[in-house]
């Protein structure tokens, strides 16, 4: 199984049914969001040898690049580089942003597929953190893409279930997901198409959450993440992850504090509001072993951020069971491009 520091990868059996048209992007009865991505690499001497030519007539699809031979430049961009691969005829994807629910791993890329597969896909993503056991894995080296990749394998499968790359695509990851009907037919296609892999780091943009100790208070079980990242705002993330831990009550409120990354120092970032404010003084519960969300809009006070590192500060309130009460302080750090 897979395994990375700050998320738990959920293997979901999908049942994908596909409305299919060409080199296009489509959903998987709508199982899955269209913003996910994933990508694949072929190397002729580890992929099957049986191959299958797909014959099928294709629709082009309005926002997809081709070229004259049908094929397609598909592109996901993201804070920490643009994914790009190259599809071929007969092959369809879905794009994965920062913020998918659908990713297998990582934090954003593309998932592809054959067209006329009933279910599984091939994800290529970007991941801060790429981590297995080494439990019935074998791996082995390879050149894919022009970079240095390792190709992991458990329990002997047929195909290959992972693939990291180095060098200059360092940070890029290769999945397969029930892949095992069609894999004998489009296992050739898929090392080829991961051949086309590109990873330009020169080409950013973008929010992203980024993980760090001060986003966690263990004490009190109580972990603070951010999701939908924007120059003027972000959804606050409080999980209360270990009941154990907690003997009363969390809550949070309206206040916080931006903080911006300069020359290696943390400084507050630049107030625009000219005189004083004041945060109103709702207590939000979080509620133990659960999850609290609030979307937060910054811009009357900080304006739009520009492109660099933040972090931003929460207060936590936490009324004991004996009837004292704690604060805490805890961050979440964040990067926009």
């Amino acid at each position: 199984m897979y395994k990375y520091a700050k998320k738990i990868i959920i293997s979901v059996n999908l049942a994908l049914s596909m409305a299919l048209f060409g080199c296009g992007n489509s959903n998987y009865n709508n199982s899955i969001s269209q913003n996910q991505t994933e990508g694949t690499i072929s190397l002729s001497e580890i992929s099957n040898d049986s191959t299958a030519e797909n014959e099928s007539a294709i629709e082009s699809d309005d926002e997809t690049e081709t070229s004259e031979s049908n094929s397609c430049i598909i592109t996901q961009p993201g804070p920490y580089g643009q994914i790009s691969i190259t599809l071929p005829e007969g092959w369809k994807y879905e794009l994965r942003p920062v913020d998918s629910e659908n990713l297998l791993t990582g934090l954003y890329g593309i998932q592809f597929y054959p067209e006329d597969a009933a279910e599984g896909f091939i994800e290529v993503s970007y991941s801060d953190f790429f981590g297995v056991c080494g439990t019935g894995l074998s791996e082995e080296r390879a050149t894919l893409a022009g970079n240095t990749v390792s190709i992991g394998t458990y329990d002997n499968n047929p195909h290959w279930d992972f693939i990291t790359f180095q060098e200059g695509h360092k940070g890029i990851v290769a999945l397969t997901h029930s892949v095992d009907e069609w894999w004998n037919a489009y296992g050739n296609q898929v090392f080829d198409i991961l051949d086309t892999l590109s990873f330009d780091t020169n080409i950013q943009e973008g929010g992203i959450y980024v993980y760090n100790k001060e986003s966690e208070i263990e004490n009190i079980g109580l972990s603070f993440s951010l999701k939908n990242v924007s120059p003027t705002g972000a959804t606050l993330v409080f999980n209360q992850y270990d009941s154990a831990a907690l003997a009363g009550e969390l809550g949070y409120g309206d206040d916080f504090k931006i903080e911006v990354e300069n020359n290696g120092a943390w400084e507050e970032a630049p107030i625009i509001l000219e005189g004083k404010y004041a945060f109103n003084q709702p207590l939000y519960p979080i509620p133990c072993n659960g999850i609290s969300e609030k979307t937060l809009n910054w811009e009357w006070l900080y304006g739009a951020l520009a492109p660099g590192n933040y972090r931003i500060k929460k207060s936590i309130h936490y009324s004991n069971a004996n009837g004292s009460f704690d604060g805490y302080t805890i961050t979440a750090y964040f990067i926009l491009r």
